[in-house]
């Protein structure tokens, strides 16, 4: 397993798609609306959208994390900490008042943090490559943890998982963030999911 500072070592392409250049109206960046009461997890996504994906996003995309984090330890005096999760991670075009799903996949693996001045910030990242036996390294992430293994098993389900409140969740607050007017998300071929109620 090769360990490299905050850089994910493949993106898995569950839409089966990649990021083409698509003609589009300009979407504002990404950013973690709730730093401030989750500093945690703005450390987090911090490290996901600075993470070289081995792509460049579309002109007019937007990159959404939907990270589902499944268990958290920090050391004693909580100044470093480690997180168990599946760091999944969408790109977007819009198209009218549909964010329309271009590219993108589920990273199950290990992030570790410390923290310095408030701040939570990624110093490394483990993740399962999309090829080989992903099965044997979510058991190595899980260390013998066997309900924690099986977390990362539903987390890594796309429909019947967890993914599909946490991106909702995630879209949602990117929307209502940045005032924008979105109605829903949509994946190729599949019915738009609604984002306004």
């Amino acid at each position: 397993m090769k360990k490299t500072p905050c850089v994910i070592l493949a993106l898995a392409l569950c839409l089966g798609l990649c990021c083409a250049v698509a003609e589009s109206s300009a979407l504002p960046a990404y950013v973690y609306p709730f730093a401030e009461e989750n500093p945690l997890m703005a450390g987090v996504v911090d490290c996901l959208m600075k993470t070289d994906f081995g792509y460049e996003p579309a002109e007019g995309t937007v990159m959404i994390p939907a990270p589902i984090v499944l268990k958290t330890e920090m050391n004693a005096d909580e100044t470093e900490a480690t997180v168990w999760g599946n760091f999944w991670m969408f790109s977007y075009r819009l198209n009218g008042k549909i964010l329309e799903a271009t590219c993108g996949g589920d990273n199950p693996g290990v992030m570790k943090l410390v923290k310095q001045d408030g701040a939570w910030t990624a110093v490394s990242l483990e993740v399962a490559p999309v090829n080989g036996d992903r099965g044997s390294y979510l058991k190595e992430f899980a260390g013998g943890d066997e309900a924690l293994e099986k977390e990362y098993e539903i987390a890594g389900d796309a429909v019947e998982g967890y993914l599909p409140q946490y991106r909702r969740s995630f879209i949602v607050e990117y929307v209502n963030a940045n005032h924008l007017d979105i109605e829903a998300f949509q994946d190729p071929g599949k019915e738009p999911v609604d984002v306004k109620h």
